[in-house]
């Protein structure tokens, strides 16, 4: 088929199908959609809860555990051992298919009885109980979306990294603090979009460098002060005047690095080994378009966070050897023709809306099963049966779409409706990439937590935190700090926190002060660094050819293309 333009149900805006898009369609047989890239990312986001916790008690076992679900749910919530044990089985909640009442209704009620998973966690966790999302951790805290770390604290997309606190997708990584985008670096700090970089500080955009400071686009270098050269004496000597234990000092130098930065040339998307690609971090990616934060994934289009999948579109959330996924988050491990699910793994195979499946085949409108074949809304089948009976369903949802309370129409080819979302806007990551206000999301359709308003004991003012870490005893461990937001930002700020003994033997052992906003502030402060997870046409400064960047035309930044950034910076 040619290029279509649709208008977005959602936003209204137009938006273009290409032709090779219809061709995926055609090959999974999935009608078109009817929103636009944009509004699909969001909603999809919306689906993922990773850093809402809330201590509260399992409803089978009755333990107080952390669970990402708050205790004033209508519906179970099984902790981790709960809900993977023999104890309870989503068969049990299996129900008749009936043609009088839309699709989605059943789901819903469904989805409401069968117990959910209170924490993703997987394998080994050792001494993490406070992390979601995540896999073969031991000694952290305040952790997401991570695996393989030891002794990590307060971030996101931790991989394979060690004694590191407050950063964001790391890889590989030791000793480091305020990284974003950072790969196989030791004790480095305040640093972005860093390789193979070690005993530096705000480095920006480098590679191979080693005892350096406020410098950018810099390869294979030593003993460089704001991308200035000099002798290891000379870098030993002017590194004192930069004493970055101090929180005066260290704002003063967050400032002169942010001005630095805007002389320098950005590239318009990073990149590293990938063919006929188009996004932003991508890593070994072939034929990948419109895609953020992607490693080892080929042919695919409208994606977030994948990691080794192929021939996948509107896919956010892992992969590791799933192939031929549609409008899916948080699903992998060699899973194959999933489409319009959520929060599955373990070889499912060819299943349409399901939400915590796992290790199972054919299902159409499933909750909760494992190790099952042939079902619809949980209740089993034969093979003739099941494949007699999805096609009528399919039609019927068409035929009877079900409405919400916008009045927005919801039929086969739909995700799940807004008003069925198992988390509040603002408790997910769509809130995270795109804040809104609650008025705003109320009116999207989307629902809002009210966190519980805290009363905390404040001990320590901001005005009487200790400048230099030097200054620092352990008297602060009893501290409740109050966090310089106060509460009056759209950080989720829990307006106090409070020092471990780990975080202080971390600022101790870097030099650096102690931290004057609470951990959600902090996150959020690190995202704001990060360019958005969008796509703008805008041409490289230097050869005027037209580029796609996650760079938008307004802003300041000297952007080049692929080619230009590496005939100047290598």
């Amino acid at each position: 088929m040619d290029q279509e333009i649709k208008n977005c149900q959602n936003c209204n805006k137009n938006f273009a199908i290409e032709p090779d898009d219809f061709a995926f369609y055609e090959k999974i047989k999935v009608p078109a959609p009817a929103w636009c890239p944009e509004c699909r990312l969001i909603k999809r986001l919306s689906w993922r809860n990773e850093r809402s916790l809330f201590k509260r008690k399992c409803d089978l076992c009755r333990q107080e555990k952390i669970l990402m679900f708050p205790e004033e749910s209508t519906y179970p919530v099984y902790c981790y051992s709960c809900w993977w044990s023999d104890k309870w089985g989503g068969e049990n909640y299996a129900r008749e298919y009936d043609f009088s009442r839309p699709f989605f209704e059943q789901f819903n009620e469904l989805s409401c009885k069968v117990p959910k998973m209170g924490i993703v966690q997987q394998h080994a966790n050792i001494n993490s109980e406070y992390t979601n999302r995540a896999a073969d951790d031991k000694n952290c805290y305040l952790i997401f979306a991570s695996a393989n770390n030891e002794n990590c604290s307060y971030g996101t997309s931790y991989w394979g990294s060690k004694d590191s606190i407050d950063c964001y997708n790391i890889h590989n990584s030791e000793l480091c603090f305020e990284c974003i985008d950072c790969y196989n670096c030791n004790q480095l700090s305040y640093s972005q979009e860093c390789k193979n970089c070690t005993s530096s500080v705000f480095l920006l955009n480098c590679r191979n460098c080693t005892d350096c400071f406020g410098c950018v686009n810099l390869r294979n270098k030593s003993y460089c002060l704001f991308n200035e050269q000099l002798t290891r004496e000379e870098y030993k000597s002017r590194l004192a005047e930069f004493k970055i234990n101090s929180s005066t000092n260290l704002e003063k130098i967050k400032e002169r690095f942010i001005e630095l930065k805007k002389k320098f040339i950005m590239p318009a998307l990073v990149e590293n080994h990938s063919v006929n690609v188009s996004g932003n971090w991508l890593n070994d990616c072939k034929n990948t378009q419109t895609a953020f934060n992607c490693s080892k994934t080929e042919d695919g289009k409208y994606l977030f966070g994948i990691m080794e999948a192929k021939d996948v579109m509107d896919y956010t959330y892992w992969g590791k050897g799933s192939e031929l996924m549609y409008e899916c988050s948080s699903i992998g491990f060699q899973c194959s023709q999933v489409f319009f699910s959520n929060e599955c793994w373990d070889q499912l195979i060819r299943a349409q809306y399901c939400v915590n499946c796992h290790g199972s085949s054919d299902l159409f409108g499933c909750v909760g099963l494992r190790k099952k074949q042939y079902c619809i809304l949980n209740k089993q089948y034969t093979k003739e049966e099941y494949e007699k009976l999805v096609p009528k369903i399919k039609k019927h949802m068409d035929e009877m779409p079900y409405k919400d309370a916008l009045g927005r129409e919801w039929c086969y080819g739909s995700t799940f409706p807004l008003d069925e979302n198992a988390f509040a806007y603002n408790q997910t990551i769509a809130h995270e990439f795109f804040p809104i206000t609650k008025e705003d999301a109320l009116k999207q359709g989307y629902r809002w937590f009210e966190p519980e308003v805290k009363r905390h004991a404040i001990t320590l003012k901001k005005e009487n935190i200790p400048d230099s870490i030097k200054d620092v005893d352990e008297q602060i461990l009893k501290e409740v700090i109050v966090c310089k937001h106060e509460g009056k930002c759209n950080h989720q700020c829990t307006e106090a926190f409070k020092i471990t003994k780990n975080d202080l033997n971390f600022y101790k052992r870097i030099g650096i002060p102690i931290p004057q906003l609470c951990p959600n502030c902090r996150h959020f402060t690190r995202l704001a660094q990060r360019n958005s997870i969008k796509l703008f046409d805008r041409k490289c400064t230097k050869c005027g050819e037209q580029i796609k960047t996650s760079y938008s035309p307004d802003r300041p930044e000297i952007v080049y293309c692929e080619s230009c950034y590496n005939n100047e910076v290598v």
